[in-house]
């Protein structure tokens, strides 16, 4: 017969001496010890031990749809976000951000692994944190290994329980049970924990209160499906992460904390910790790792240590900056070119060399606008406005561009060579020669190129590094481009996303135009043109097509008369016809 497995032994609840009163049977007493060790296991579960540290309550107290919490490694952002989980399904927030009862979490990570070495260990395991018992009060509490005598007492501690308490588990859905690889966990009160990895489709048909991604995407297009699951139920979403700059859902997310950062009420926030941060981790601990990390390079000891979003290394252009680079500027210092762009309103004026420059195409046509000042005011370049046209058309640029070019003298329009050279599948025509038919339909040319376009120059290298030129601070603090950002979104958008080509793991010094980099590429075609100042024409004023309609009518009336002239009849007889006759 098989021995039976002994069960670890379990240290035992210390119970207070129990006094009785007269006439308390045997079975009352019993059960009065029951609640006082069950009273004594509760006060030793983790959620009520935890001591969040300065950040971790930042973002436990923030109410923010969207929160990321970003920091370095094993600085507790993992820990804050979990207990965060915890505290939810068990109805314990004390900011009362979430339902008592009947509530659903998703747990989203990376894959199947990702669910059972971390999802699983955080919340249903042993070990999310260090506890030790009180000198004064004999209760259990958060190890503080700062102090000196906590430190002294380190053989003391043991791992805290799990942060979702085995009492409130009513059953799991397990796929890998060896693996702790679990699909849901039901708890008595009604809240249901889903377990997903992101590399298959986003899962649909369902809602969500509380949607907790960790660390990284496979897919990042999961982000937006899981705030889609958050909106009947006015859920929240929250992402604990090392600054992942290859995730374009995480660049994102921070990108839309900076522009409401300003506001009363944010919907989306970033909490930031570094290593410094976190007392938990020995000095000396730290300091191993800032020298590892900074043989690694300065890119891996900001990320790793100070928990920042690099990008510096792996984006095209990482000088571009909305705060240097903006044209709309109200205070000093400032150039001239930014004084007048800011005292006419994002509107520069007539006088203003006005140049377009097309990237053509279906899924996205991109068109940025330029001004150029006269040589006396400056030598910088103003991007004024943009067009970002998604399942473009002919009909439909040409329509968008008469909105933006009426009333103004534009010198010339260029076009990406490459793009006005791919034929449409249903005409055979080029992309530039419908562009150019639709523009001389209603009238939109330019002095130099009149309907038409200039090619752009194929020397991707060379617009690169001219890009990079007109991007750099020069003396003074100036830059030679500058962008009124306010109407700019998609270029400045592309910026921060245009990346370098990565190729088995090392970054190559070119940029990968397979992303989004439309608004980008009709910067460089700009500045590897020139963009020289040219003075104004009078703008000739554009007639209606009505109007149009009733010149060409009197221009055939005059050609018909004038071909009876020719023939000798009517009143124009006295004419001399020097033709032969025909005799």
């Amino acid at each position: 017969m098989a021995k039976k497995k002994k069960k670890p032994p379990q240290e035992a609840t210390q119970i207070p001496e129990i006094v009785y009163q007269k006439g308390v049977t045997v079975q009352q007493q019993k059960e009065m010890r029951q609640l006082y060790a069950e009273r004594a296991r509760r006060r030793l579960e983790s959620l009520r031990i935890y001591e969040p540290l300065p950040f971790q309550e930042r973002f436990h107290s923030c109410g923010a749809k969207e929160v990321l919490i970003q920091a370095g490694n094993q600085v507790g952002k993992s820990l804050a976000a979990f207990v965060e989980d915890a505290r939810a399904v068990t109805g314990q927030d004390p900011h009362n951000k979430y339902p008592k009862e009947n509530g659903v979490l998703v747990c989203l990570g990376m894959d199947e692994g990702h669910i059972g070495r971390v999802i699983h260990k955080y919340l249903f395991r042993a070990g999310a944190f260090r506890i030790i018992r009180d000198l004064k009060t004999g209760h259990w509490r958060s190890w503080k290994p700062w102090i000196e005598s906590d430190w002294a007492r380190k053989e003391e501690t043991k791992p805290s329980p799990p942060l979702v308490p085995p009492r409130y588990i009513k059953r799991f859905a397990w796929k890998k049970r060896a693996q702790h690889v679990f699909e849901m966990c039901e708890l008595h009160n009604g809240w249901v924990i889903y377990a997903m990895g992101s590399k298959g489709e986003p899962s649909q048909g369902f809602q969500a209160d509380l949607v907790h991604i960790d660390e990284d995407l496979e897919r990042p297009e999961w982000y937006d499906e899981m705030v889609a699951r958050l909106s009947m139920r006015d859920g929240k979403i929250r992402w604990s992460a090392l600054p992942h700059s290859k995730n374009d859902a995480l660049i994102n997310l921070t990108e839309r904390a900076e522009d409401e950062a300003k506001e009363e009420n944010p919907s989306t926030q970033v909490i930031r910790a570094t290593i410094f941060d976190n007392p938990f981790m020995p000095e000396q601990v730290k300091q191993e790792n800032i020298k590892r990390w900074r043989k690694k390079g300065d890119d891996e000891y900001r990320k790793r240590a100070l928990g920042e979003m690099v990008t510096d290394s792996i984006l095209m252009y990482p000088t571009f900056s909305k705060d240097v680079h903006g044209a709309i500027r109200h205070a000093a210092p400032r150039t001239r070119v930014q004084e007048i762009v800011t005292e006419f309103k994002g509107v520069p004026p007539r006088d203003w060399c006005r140049y377009m420059v097309v990237d053509p195409g279906h899924a996205v046509c991109a068109v940025t606008f330029f001004a150029v000042p006269p040589e006396h005011i400056g030598d910088q370049v103003v991007v004024y406005d943009e067009l970002y046209l998604q399942q473009c058309t002919a009909t439909k640029f040409a329509d968008a561009v008469d909105l933006k070019t009426r009333d103004f003298t534009f010198q010339a329009f260029i076009i990406d060579a490459h793009g006005g050279r791919l034929r449409e599948i249903g005409s055979g025509l080029l992309p530039r020669i419908q562009y150019s038919k639709e523009l001389e339909k209603r009238g939109v040319f330019s002095v130099e190129t009149g309907s038409g376009f200039l090619p752009g120059k194929d020397d991707v290298a060379g617009r690169e590094i001219k890009l990079r030129e007109w991007l750099s601070i020069r003396a003074g603090g100036k830059t030679r481009l500058l962008v009124i950002t306010e109407k700019c979104p998609n270029l400045c958008r592309e910026f921060s996303r245009f990346k370098k080509k990565i190729v088995n793991g090392y970054v190559q010094d070119e940029g990968n135009r397979r992303s989004n980099s439309h608004a980008i590429e009709t910067l460089e075609y700009a500045v590897a043109h020139g963009m020289k100042y040219v003075r104004p024409q009078t703008k000739v004023v554009k007639k209606s097509r009505v109007a149009q309609i009733l010149e060409q009518r009197k221009l055939r009336d005059r050609q018909s008369r004038m071909n009876h002239v020719v023939r000798g009849g009517g009143p124009a007889s006295s004419y001399i016809n020097l033709g032969p006759t025909g005799e």
